[in-house]
């Protein structure tokens, strides 16, 4: 069980989860823009960077879908 639950995160997946978590505390209008906007970009960016690694993008897609 331990096991799974360390196997179940991933820093990329966590990263992007934390973005997103800023963009939901964002009050004002400019504050929410920015959020999304750097939230957009850090995702395009995790897709590049995976985009040879096959096992590490069903992981992280695994990590992600745990946290939204």
């Amino acid at each position: 069980m331990l096991l799974f639950s360390c196997e179940s995160k991933h820093p990329l997946a966590e990263k992007l989860c934390n973005c997103y978590t800023q963009l939901h505390r964002a009050q004002e209008e400019q504050e929410q823009l920015f959020w999304t906007d750097s939230c957009n970009v850090l995702y395009i960016e995790i897709l590049k960077e995976l985009e040879n690694q096959e096992s590490e993008q069903l992981k992280f897609q695994k990590a992600y879908s745990r946290c939204q």
